[in-house]
């Protein structure tokens, strides 16, 4: 079980799109292969879908970050298998946040505190696929696109980098239970802490 919760709740995606109070439940959604990821001003990738990911994963987490000078920590729960990307963000009191679920058909968020307009759910799935699916999956997806993706292993620390050009613009290093990830273009990172099952 977590000792920490969720600190400035409203900001705990901010590292992932721009975030917006709003007073009523904000609903977002579109057919999941339409959406277009920039990871650089001027190439995109599209979405994986989920039954080429070859992963089963649950897990719950602390994910920890920035984007600027804001700061966020909260606890979130993740499932990633051959059907969906499901995560959800919770509060201290066990509420509810936001959810994000991606299908092979569709990609939904809703939140009661966060403007899904403002807030750009395929970038939060493009990040978690960079993290978790294997390397084989995203090379073919990567260089369809026109960048350049590269992994390697040092020790017990894996490493990836997605490159546009010469210039790298997206870094992974997980080590053990930890994965930090790293947008140098877009000016964020964020850390994801999975909870060691006894």
């Amino acid at each position: 079980m977590w000792v920490s919760k969720i600190h400035h709740s409203v900001k705990a995606l901010a590292a992932l799109g721009a975030v917006v109070l709003t007073a009523c439940t904000s609903h977002s959604a579109v057919a999941g292969n339409s959406a277009k990821i920039y990871y650089s001003d001027a190439r995109y990738i599209q979405l994986i879908e989920p039954q080429n990911s070859g992963i089963s994963v649950e897990e719950n987490q602390l994910m920890t970050g920035s984007y600027g000078e804001k700061k966020f920590s909260g606890e979130s729960w993740m499932l990633l298998n051959d059907t969906t990307v499901h995560m959800m963000l919770f509060s201290s009191m066990g509420n509810t946040i936001a959810e994000l679920v991606y299908t092979k058909d569709s990609l939904a968020f809703n939140s009661k505190w966060m403007n899904a307009e403002k807030m750009k759910p395929e970038y939060i799935i493009a990040d978690i696929q960079f993290c978790y699916y294997p390397a084989s999956v995203l090379q073919k997806n990567f260089d369809a696109a026109g960048f350049t993706f590269a992994e390697s292993q040092d020790g017990d620390a894996l490493h990836r980098t997605l490159f546009d050009g010469k210039t790298a613009i997206l870094k992974m290093e997980k080590r053990g239970n930890k994965i930090v990830l790293q947008n140098l273009l877009r000016h964020y990172s964020y850390q994801i802490e999975s909870e060691i099952k006894e």
